[in-house]
């Protein structure tokens, strides 16, 4: 007589089904998680890096202009807060030094500018300031471009400067957050999203010339 093979329960089938879907599922997460992290593998609380593409010193008449195109990328904090209508302040510093081999180099002439870039909720409106100079943008790229690509900056004549002496001269463009409002100003002091400064950009200088190093 033989014995017919027993099935197995209904339930028992239906058990193993589940733990193999969980197991597809579990591995599709996991899988799409990797990707997300090859995808963006710097942490957000990274600050962009500004940096200097081109600067450069011309003469006008008896005056000295500065030309300039910066790079100046803002972290994802930065940009949230100034979408919020925390206004950012963004200044140029120009300095001229007498090279000293024996001690520090000997400042003798400096000069900046800061611009205010502030988002108005009411109007839907960018705008950027410094002094008297003020003009609407339609978004913070363009109120950033207004501010990153500096054209005929006065920072001349420079008075009391010997024409026969060889100088160098210094630029640099960073987020000031010494105007920040006091809340944020208190957050900029420890994070590193706030930190937003390029190197300075050093220049052999004579009166007669201005031209980068590499």
């Amino acid at each position: 007589m033989k014995t017919q093979p027993v099935s197995p329960p209904l339930a028992f089938l239906f058990r193993l089904a589940l733990i193999v879907l969980l197991g597809l599922i579990a591995l599709g997460a996991t899988g799409s998680r990797a990707q997300t992290e090859e995808a963006d593998p710097v942490p957000s609380d990274v600050a962009p890096q500004a940096v200097i593409n081109h600067v450069e010193i011309e003469q006008q008449g008896d005056s000295y202009v500065l030309n300039a195109d910066v790079d100046l990328p803002l972290s994802h904090e930065l940009r949230v807060a100034a979408q919020h209508g925390v206004p950012l302040y963004f200044t140029v510093e120009f300095r001229l030094v007498q090279p000293r081999w024996w001690w520090f180099d000997e400042p003798v002439y400096d000069q900046e500018q800061t611009w205010r870039v502030a988002y108005n909720a009411l109007v839907r409106q960018w705008r950027v300031t410094s002094g008297d100079y003020s003009v609407p943008e339609m978004s913070l790229a363009d109120a950033l471009q207004n501010i990153t690509r500096i054209s005929n900056w006065s920072v001349g004549p420079f008075t009391g400067v010997d024409p026969n002496k060889h100088y160098e001269a210094q630029f640099r463009m960073k987020l000031d957050t010494s105007l920040l409002p006091r809340p944020f100003r208190m957050d900029a002091l420890g994070g590193r999203a706030w930190a937003l400064s390029t190197p300075w950009k050093n220049f052999a200088f004579q009166l007669s010339a201005a031209e980068p190093k590499p």
